[in-house]
């Protein structure tokens, strides 16, 4: 055509039907034959973009018009193709780039995502009339050399092409439905092998999925000359291990003769192997072969078979996810099972302590942690009160502090009743266990006289307890007699000190997490907001005043969720 030329074509139609659409794209397709523009490529695509336009009209811009009509005008201008198809509708264009719908089933968004991908541009004006669609598509570099007598060729070819299209998009609803409504991965693979052989003509598929370096056949569809072997070794030779390492898809043309060695010797006259892949990983590889003398696969049915390789990626992957999700519940369950039973275990009724206002409070950073506090009644009346911090998390911090309880209270139950001692015992008991798994322990351990105003003192490690007096003063217990954190060294020794504890005085003993809660700006909760919380406490119960010293941490960091477990007892003597 003469690039200094412009020449136009249109055709109206009133009360426009969906079968109107071939006949429209059919005369478009003449004008530009007509015109020298005969190049396959550009000629499937522009008339595939289209009838996508034309059907959108027919459907959409004149279901609620009371005049129905569809324009289609087409421009050959300098270099480009210009379609205007125009309706009665009010449609106010895109506002953002037309892409797939997230549910493949639905019907809106396809038709403008394959206008935009099909030509150069797409524009949407508003007129008197109505709505329009501008597709405009630039020319092949090279021109296509119009010769008369050609047309029917073309056309013939050209619709073979829209039709194959129509079909892998047909395909595509297919599997998608499919996989939605499939009840498991094993159905879908099936099902989605059975329609592969429809559309393309295959005689038989099937998957192989990787499994522990082997590459299983996991489903199947079809008879092939001879049974495929069960599973062959993703490292292994053969074509379907190489496609697997990622040298690239492969087809196997009549005649092609493969080594003996290769599994797929004897399966098949022809076929095609491609990758399954999720995201560039390597999955499995997918097969389909041709039993008898045929012509090869065509360019849209090895598009079946590829958009098909990537569907099954995809399913592997969610029976991987439903597969960890239902792990992931189990361990939840076992999880929150250990949890109850490790609050159970710590002591929540104080009531019976004489002559001591006593309150304690474990919350886990997870559902189970590694906090643990105990309060021990001697028989003299003395109170052994212990909180310790196993160093970790979840189910396996939660059961050695499990360890540590029923230790302690051996020990107790024996007559140890001094806190440094008790401590040096413990670390003896749990050293081993503890320097096996790479753990430790901090604990203190407080003995409080019933009748002296007398308390002895340990620490392994641990945050050394803070003592308020009657005005709210508040001051650490001496430190001299702190030692290494429990599993550290074999004959670890603790000593214990000796503070006065006056009537009306406060004692708390705490985990790391109540000092370490971290505010928005990251600045730590610290021990002198602690102390604050002390005294502005001062004349108030334990239990209440130990609450209002957690709700000001959780107010400090936000209400965010705590990275590690806040465990607190807080002791008054009252007589």
């Amino acid at each position: 055509m003469n690039a200094r030329v412009e020449v136009a074509f249109s055709i109206e139609v009133d009360d426009p039907m969906l079968a109107d659409v071939t006949d429209i794209v059919t005369r478009i397709a003449g004008f530009l034959r007509d015109h020298a523009l005969t190049d396959p490529g550009f000629l499937g695509e522009f008339e595939l973009a289209a009838a996508e336009a034309l059907n959108n009209a027919v459907e959409h811009g004149n279901a609620a018009g009371r005049r129905r009509f569809v324009k289609a005008h087409v421009r050959l201008r300098p270099g480009v193709a210009e379609l205007r198809v125009s309706d009665p509708s009010d449609y106010a264009g895109w506002k953002s780039p037309p892409e797939l719908p997230a549910d493949p089933l639905a019907e809106g968004g396809r038709g403008g995502f394959l206008m935009t991908q099909l030509t150069d541009e797409v524009v949407h004006e508003r007129t008197g009339e109505g709505h329009t669609v501008i597709l405009r598509k630039k020319f092949p570099a090279a021109g296509s050399g119009y010769e008369p007598g050609q047309a029917e060729g073309v056309l013939a070819e050209m619709t073979d092409e829209l039709v194959s299209s129509y079909e892998m998009i047909s395909s595509l609803l297919g599997l998608a439905e499919w996989l939605a409504t499939a009840p498991d991965t094993d159905t879908f693979t099936a099902g989605a092998l059975e329609r592969l052989c429809a559309v393309t003509g295959a005689d038989f598929a099937y998957a192989r999925f990787e499994d522990g370096g082997q590459l299983k056949v996991l489903g199947a569809w079809g008879r092939p000359l001879q049974d495929p072997e069960a599973s062959v070794a993703a490292d292994g030779r053969g074509v379907e291990a190489a496609v697997f390492r990622g040298e690239g898809e492969r087809t196997l043309t009549l005649g092609m003769v493969l080594p003996p060695d290769d599994p797929l010797a004897g399966l098949m006259d022809q076929g095609f192997v491609s990758p399954i892949l999720f995201k560039d990983e390597r999955r499995g590889v997918l097969v389909m072969g041709r039993t008898r003398t045929a012509e090869f696969f065509d360019a849209g049915q090895l598009k079946v078979a590829r958009m098909l390789s990537e569907y099954l990626g995809i399913v592997v992957m969610m029976a991987e996810l439903q597969r960890r999700r239902l792990a992931e519940e189990r361990d939840l369950h076992d999880l929150e099972i250990a949890a109850g039973i490790q609050l159970s275990l710590m002591p929540r009724d104080f009531s019976a302590i004489e002559r001591l206002d006593f309150h304690g409070v474990c919350r886990p950073a997870r559902r189970a942690g590694g906090d643990y506090f105990e309060v021990l009644t001697l028989p003299d009346g003395a109170v052994i009160c212990a909180v310790a911090d196993v160093m970790g998390k979840g189910l396996p911090a939660a059961l050695l502090a499990t360890m540590l309880r029923t230790g302690l209270r051996g020990l107790v139950a024996a007559g140890e009743t001094d806190p440094g001692t008790i401590l040096a015992r413990i670390n003896s008991l749990m050293r081993e266990d503890l320097t096996h798994l790479g753990m430790f322990i901090t604990m203190a351990c407080v003995w409080i006289s019933p009748e002296r105003d007398k308390i002895r003192h340990a620490s392994a490690g641990h945050p050394e307890p803070r003592l308020a007096d009657l005005d709210g003063r508040c001051r650490t217990l001496d430190t001299a007699a702190g030692g290494l954190p429990i599993g550290i060294l074999a004959d670890g020794s603790y000593a214990s000190g000796e503070s006065s504890f006056a009537k009306g005085e406060r004692l708390l003993v705490y985990t790391d997490g109540l000092v370490e809660a971290a505010g928005p700006d990251g600045t730590l909760f610290g021990p002198e907001r602690l102390d604050e919380c002390l005294h502005a406490t001062n004349r108030l119960g334990c239990r209440e005043s130990l609450e209002r010293m957690l709700a000001a941490i959780d107010t400090f960091s936000g209400h965010s969720e705590p990275s590690d477990d806040r465990t607190a007892v807080l002791v008054s003597r009252t007589g």
